[in-house]
């Protein structure tokens, strides 16, 4: 029993001088802990093998890069800004418009890198600077194309994207748009055309000018310092090429030394060079002309009171004397839909071969509006020393098989080829056959016609067409 009291006393004053101990050591300073902390892949600190913090080495997580394709480390964009990545470069908004689009290959100018398949060759002939600012004034930036002074690349100066890894493939996209600005600071003369060219290449052949295709359009003077749209149409023959690996630009003419600055942007390929609708014609429906017909189409969304004649007077189908296609690429270059008329060779209305309009609903009132105006496009290399002639007819008269008998015949005959020609018709003078009844006076007629090349003939011609239009 003694011991059993000494034990329980041992322990009583053993605590308490336990606990002495520990409050004097409170009232000490802290003690120091020098622990050592095991090095490992996630501690925040670059170690082991790290080539970067808790990254790379044996990681397994790869360090943040400036060509990984993402935002990640002190990078203020993708790739681009902080202290470690080259500055983040401008918008691109107009690459980004493109993006989702399907093209096989563009470039804006707006950067060096704003293009998909299509970047700059080494030693190029001309001087391409991207991104500076548009000369018309916009927020946009776009390219600078300057050509040199003096011999160089004997005088056949361009801008070469890089080859492509294949042929390129045209079946689809053959036909080009580019914005242009020239500055008319530039002094155009014989040795300097506002001429924009587009040469497709085989580089594989040392003499590729033996084969390339050559699009060309010439810029009118009126356009210079402003942007306009250049349409380029390669057509079927570029459609079936199959060699072509390089696309170049070129600007200024070929041939010649002396210098010029041009602005570029927006290269694209495209599969049609006209613009959806009929934007003529919505133009057009805010005046207050009778009647109209722009060729956009081919039915009444062309027009006003006017459209392509397709059936006969007891309700059968008409056939035209010419086969015409609505809406086809502006031979020139423009964005904007026109026809083709093809006049044919068969004699399938003995050589007299025309384009009717519907007839009206009531007799033509020419007391006002009796001088009507078209444009006509007539590409050269036909042969007009024969029965063909580049001659445009306005035939008015009623609707019945004898119409010829009094019908009104005006002429106009095309002297410009290759580019579009306004002719005019006046009425003013303009007799109807037998009675001699002037036109403003007529008060039977009811059907318009064009007659395209000529009558008496079967020879075969190609025309086109746009906006056939009344005037004052």
């Amino acid at each position: 029993m003694k011991n059993i009291v000494q034990l329980k006393s041992f322990f009583k004053y053993g605590i308490f001088a336990l606990g002495l101990i520990l409050v004097a050591s409170c009232e000490d300073d802290e003690p120091e802990f020098n622990f050592a902390i095991l090095p490992s892949y996630h501690d925040g600190i670059q170690n082991l093998d790290e080539t970067g913090v808790d990254c790379g080495g044996g990681s397994g997580v790869a360090c943040p890069n400036c060509s990984d394709g993402v935002q990640n480390g002190n990078e203020t964009g993708v790739d681009c800004g902080g202290p470690d990545c080259s500055e983040c470069p401008e918008a691109t908004p107009r690459f980004d418009a493109l993006q989702g689009l399907g093209l096989p290959y563009f470039h804006t100018f707006e950067l060096a890198e704003s293009g998909v398949e299509l970047f700059e060759a080494d030693n190029n002939s001309v001087t391409l600077d991207f991104g500076v600012p548009d000369p018309n004034g916009s927020d946009q930036i776009v390219g600078r194309y300057t050509r040199p002074e003096g011999n160089v690349a004997d005088g056949f100066s361009d801008f070469k994207f890089a080859t492509f890894g294949s042929t390129i493939d045209f079946s689809a996209y053959n036909k080009f748009t580019l914005d242009v600005f020239m500055p008319s600071s530039n002094t155009y003369d014989d040795n300097l055309v506002p001429l924009v060219e587009i040469i497709l290449l085989d580089s594989t052949n040392p003499a590729f000018w033996e084969t390339w295709t050559v699009l060309s359009k010439v810029v009118d003077p009126a356009d210079f310092d402003s942007w306009v749209t250049i349409g380029l149409n390669g057509g079927d023959a570029l459609a079936a090429a199959t060699i072509y690996d390089t696309i170049a630009i070129r600007i200024g003419g070929s041939n010649h030394q002396n210098p010029a600055v041009f602005y570029i942007r927006d290269f694209v390929p495209t599969t049609s060079l006209v613009l959806p609708g009929t934007p003529r014609a919505d133009d057009l429906a805010s005046s207050t002309l009778p009647r109209y017909f722009t060729f956009e189409a081919g039915d009444a969304s062309s027009g006003l009171n006017l459209e392509p004649r397709t059936t006969n007077a007891d309700g059968s189908a008409y056939g035209q004397g010419v086969d015409v296609t609505y809406g086809v690429a502006d031979p020139a270059g423009s964005n904007q839909g026109v026809a083709r008329v093809y006049r044919p060779d068969d004699g399938r209305f003995g050589g007299f071969e025309d384009f009717k309009f519907q007839p009206q609903t009531d007799v033509i009132d020419f007391s006002e509006y009796f001088k009507f105006k078209i444009d006509v496009y007539i590409p050269s290399g036909q042969d007009f020393s024969g029965a063909l002639t580049p001659m445009v007819e306005l035939v008015l008269h009623d609707d019945n098989e004898n119409f010829f008998n009094r019908w009104t015949v005006i002429s106009q005959t095309v002297t410009e080829f290759d580019t579009w020609v306004t002719l005019e018709f006046n009425g003013t003078s303009a007799a109807a056959a037998g009675s001699g009844t002037l036109l403003p006076d007529n008060d039977t007629y009811t059907v318009f016609t064009l007659r395209f090349g000529g009558s008496g003939h079967t020879v075969a011609g190609e025309f086109y067409v746009k906006d056939f239009v009344p005037f004052l």
